[in-house]
């Protein structure tokens, strides 16, 4: 039996099977449209409500009005597998989701909103802590670099979809680089320039004079030396370009007015705390008039 004739007697078992299931409830309401009797030419064919090919001559011909039974599968293949209940209604329609999922998200993102502010409206302790921790999560960029690890450990290769998979740092570095800033201070950074936007504060390492000594970042001229009863004394000094930096909270300097300075020349030193903490340095660094992030062009430790 080649493939033609098998797949031919598959169609006509199917049909007789959908011919022969009108007493269900589901084709009672609606039974198949009656196929005329066909006499066939071959008087050996039996008769089955459909043309027969002869043995002799293989034809894919069927008669005008044999229903597709993949059409008649799709509006009723329900009652080939179970038969339904007269009153089931079927499947329910799903309700919509995105609204509720919305709110959930707009209600969590409010609460966060006002835990966050409500942290920042106190100046405790505690809450000083918790903003330095908040400050420290805003301010510093996400470890891709281990992100990439981890997807190149489970799943063999970064995606080419996320850009930042793959680069390194090689270009922010050299256009660091060639700067050449010397750190004004030989200590640790505590307090971001995401505080304030203008500048950061850099605390010594230890109580020393070279400790406490601050340097300047490039070769540059003296334009003001104040002093102000709080934050002590202050230089500005306009470096190459139009690069300005201020350095203040100083205890002491040898700088006047339109003195010149090389980079890592000292131009003051900061003062002893009286409470006990390590003297600190703010901190100021503008192209122009915009005020930049000193972290992102000179290398602090």
């Amino acid at each position: 039996m080649d493939i033609k004739t098998s797949v031919k007697n598959r169609r006509e078992a199917r049909i007789r099977e959908l011919l022969e299931s009108q007493q269900t409830p589901m084709q009672a309401d609606k039974p198949w449209p009656a196929i005329p009797e066909r006499t066939s030419v071959n008087s050996n064919v039996k008769k089955t409500g459909f043309v027969q090919d002869d043995p002799a001559k293989p034809s894919d011909r069927y008669v005008e009005n044999e229903p597709d039974p993949e059409r008649l599968w799709k509006q009723g293949h329900r009652g080939w597998y179970d038969t339904p209940d007269p009153g089931d209604p079927g499947e329910p329609p799903r309700k919509a989701s995105f609204v509720p999922g919305l709110v959930r998200r707009i209600t969590v993102s409010v609460l966060v909103f006002g835990l966050v502010w409500g942290v920042f409206s106190f100046q405790q302790p505690w809450a000083l802590r918790t903003q330095a921790v908040i400050i420290e999560g805003l301010s510093h960029e996400m470890d891709f670099q281990a992100a990439q690890v981890w997807y190149e450990e489970h799943f063999g290769s970064a995606p080419s979809f996320i850009p930042i998979f793959g680069q390194t740092d090689e270009n922010s570095t050299k256009v660091n680089a060639r700067t050449s800033l010397v750190p004004p201070l030989a200590g640790r950074l505590v307090q971001s320039f995401a505080v304030d936007l203008k500048g950061i504060v850099l605390e010594a390492e230890g109580g020393s004079l070279a400790d406490r000594a601050v340097k300047s970042i490039e070769t540059g001229r003296v334009l003001e030396v104040n002093e102000h009863p709080q934050n002590g004394i202050t230089v500005l000094i306009q470096h190459t370009g139009e690069r300005t930096a201020l350095y203040s909270r100083l205890a002491e300097t040898g700088l006047k007015v339109n003195d010149w300075v090389q980079g890592g020349d000292i131009i003051g030193t900061l003062g002893t705390s009286g409470t006990g903490s390590a003297p600190s340095l703010y901190f100021e660094l503008k192209e122009g008039d915009r005020d930049v992030d000193p972290a992102e062009v000179i290398p602090f430790d």
